[in-house]
């Protein structure tokens, strides 16, 4: 049994923690709505009068809005196009045997080890061509691009996990190699899946290079706009503060929803009987 000095510690180094880890995210939040003179200020100020100015300006009078829409509609067509490209892929490395599959497995590895620089230039010679440069398909294609080794390793392991005692059992009651991955084993790597899109949602949604080369006007991200508010006469702090508050509710929003099938995701597997 715990002693009582022993869980005392334990609430001691939980509160350290969650302190250490939300302070940041207190400090912009509270930014957000801080004057200019607050934000500025060389002794940091916690008791002031809100200001409300920095939302309205930001994301309706300098039209920051639709950047938010533009985010969300890459960041989860890039989830979900990973999620079916990648966990089909994912599938087959875990059941099948073929020549050159752990080779093959490597390169797919291999593709989020090269620095992002060297392939956005090429990258977007190509989108050039094909007519796709300032559209959000450019940056969606791109994302894929590095979401989907991250479905394929991680579905991999999932799969991994699951008995292939399962896959003799649904066959023998009539299903195909298709419907078996379709019907059952699908829903059975749900959690998996919940817990890769959650990854694959953050590295879209925060991601700036490619974003930044591939767009340039109508289909700019968020990322992209808050250089922007960087000027000749200062940077506007209180309307970074804004945008990055607004920025952490989808993130946050969205693994609140995945939450229940994010837990069992993580520790898939690591108890077996």
């Amino acid at each position: 049994m715990i002693s009582r000095g022993w869980r005392m510690a334990a609430v001691a180094t939980l509160v350290v923690v969650l302190v250490v880890f939300l302070t940041p995210y207190i400090w912009i939040f509270l930014t957000s709505f801080k004057t200019r003179l607050d934000a500025l200020a060389d002794v940091p100020v916690w008791a002031f009068t809100p200001t409300f100015e920095h939302y309205p300006k930001i994301f309706i009078d300098k039209g920051y809005l639709p950047l938010v829409w533009n985010s969300l509609f890459v960041a989860i067509s890039s989830t979900l196009l990973s999620l079916t490209v990648g966990t089909p892929a994912a599938y087959v490395f875990a059941r099948y045997d073929f020549p050159g599959k752990e080779d093959l497995f490597f390169f797919f590895l291999t593709t989020r080890m090269a620095p992002p620089i060297s392939i956005v230039v090429p990258m977007f010679l190509l989108f050039s061509v094909l007519g796709l440069t300032d559209k959000p398909i450019a940056v969606i294609l791109a994302h894929t691009t590095f979401n989907v080794s991250l479905v394929v390793w991680m579905m991999r392991g999932f799969f991994a996990d699951i008995p292939r005692e399962i896959d003799e059992a649904a066959m023998m009651d009539g299903h195909t190699r298709g419907g078996t991955f379709l019907k059952v084993l699908l829903p059975l790597a749900a959690p998996g899946m919940a817990a890769t899109a959650v990854l694959c949602f953050i590295l879209s949604w925060n991601e700036f290079l490619y974003a930044f080369i591939l767009v340039a006007f109508e289909g700019r991200t968020l990322t992209v706009g808050i250089p922007g508010l960087v000027t000749p006469h200062g940077t506007l702090w209180g309307q970074v503060a804004a945008v990055a508050v607004v920025a952490t509710l989808p993130i946050l929003l969205f693994t609140f929803l995945v939450q229940k099938h994010l837990v069992r995701g993580m520790t898939f597997g690591a108890v077996k009987g």
